[in-house]
């Protein structure tokens, strides 16, 4: 019996999770990906199982090099602060808003290791953060007269990231939230659906002429033909 069909140890286990917390240091999973694949390295039963979650992944990871401990610092005064989509999270950093707002969204974040540590400073200014589920949230601080809410689903994936936000402030709001993102909200059948809107819509659209405007320039075109007439 092949190797690959021999069930996976917990020793096996634990050295995939350490291996896939490597690659999201070094910017090759973002911290959705790092959730899920943790939780399938842990229900892993057999060696194949566990090699198909680091199938595109490097067999060796270079350790990461050490960079300043100091926390980045962003800075609003009546204006906003966003970070969506894919972007580098770094492992330190420092938000504050005054009369403004901050919205950080790490579904699809790039972490740069198992742990992160967010500083929030609302001053008559609101906060909030979107973290993918299954990834343990730690909260603390507060302010002066300043509210904090926390919604995190009670099921956490064992070895996922571990996101440390501290607020404070004062006539501020935090708010810290786990959501699944759009990809997993639409699931493959409405994935499905939404491309079968876009194509009919494009066949309505071939069918009518086109666009307004090029149908406005094709009746300027005839008009044009018939005065020379």
């Amino acid at each position: 019996m092949p190797d690959l069909d021999l069930r996976a140890s917990d020793d096996e286990r634990d050295r995939a999770v350490a291996q896939l917390r490597d690659a999201s240091v070094q910017g090759r999973l973002t911290l959705e990906e790092l959730a899920e694949r943790t939780g399938r390295a842990h229900q892993a039963r057999t060696r194949a199982e566990l090699q198909a979650v680091l199938a595109d992944l490097p067999s060796a990871l270079a350790s990461p090099t050490a960079t300043d401990d100091e926390p980045e610092r962003h800075f609003a005064a009546l204006s906003s602060i966003e970070r969506i989509g894919r972007w580098n999270v770094p492992r330190r950093a420092r938000f504050t808003a005054v009369l403004g707002s901050v919205r950080l969204d790490l579904r699809s974040a790039v972490l740069p290791g198992p742990e992160i540590e967010l500083e929030l400073i609302s001053v008559l200014s609101s906060a909030e953060v979107l973290v993918p589920e299954g990834v343990e949230v730690v909260l603390s601080g507060g302010g002066l007269l300043s509210s904090q809410r926390l919604d995190m689903p009670a099921s956490l994936v064992p070895g996922a990231p571990v996101v440390h936000i501290r607020t404070s402030g004062a006539l501020g709001s935090v708010e810290v939230r786990s959501e699944p993102s759009l990809s997993d909200q639409l699931g493959d059948h409405g994935r499905q659906l939404l491309g079968d809107v876009m194509r009919r819509s494009g066949r309505r659209l071939s069918r009518s002429g086109g666009t307004g405007q090029g149908r406005i320039e094709r009746r300027r075109a005839r008009a044009a033909r018939r005065a020379a007439r």
